[in-house]
């Protein structure tokens, strides 16, 4: 079993390096592997959990910048961001749960695909 790329964690730890098409590939490639050739649903799936990654990386880029604490004209609050970070955080397991890539199953190889290895 493949391992998890390690970029993927390096984003969280070091957002500078954000990719998202290195992200997307990652992410497909996991599919893939799973599942097989994505669907047309699995295609709109990844490119919202790619639209929601973006958003975290940059939330939570604000934060690391401007801290948990912000001055307004109010007085010191907590930052917005942390909200924003926080939905998109439950927001990419609901779609990593909806692309079923969790439990790991490889596709089975079925007799078509036999008979093309041998070829």
């Amino acid at each position: 079993m493949k391992k998890a790329p390690h970029q993927i964690i390096g984003y969280i730890r070091n957002p500078e390096t954000w990719n998202p098409t290195a992200f997307e590939t990652l992410i497909r490639n996991e599919v893939e592997t799973v599942k097989g050739k994505l669907s047309s649903t699995e295609e709109l799936l990844v490119g919202m959990l790619v639209m929601t990654m973006q958003t975290l990386i940059e939330s939570h880029t604000a934060i690391l910048g401007d801290g948990y604490i912000q001055q307004f004209n109010a007085g010191p609050a907590m930052s917005p961001h942390l909200k924003v970070r926080t939905e998109c955080l439950d927001k990419i397991v609901k779609i990593i749960k909806e692309l079923d890539i969790l439990a790991k199953k490889v596709k089975q190889v079925s007799e078509v695909d036999e008979l093309f290895a041998n070829a």
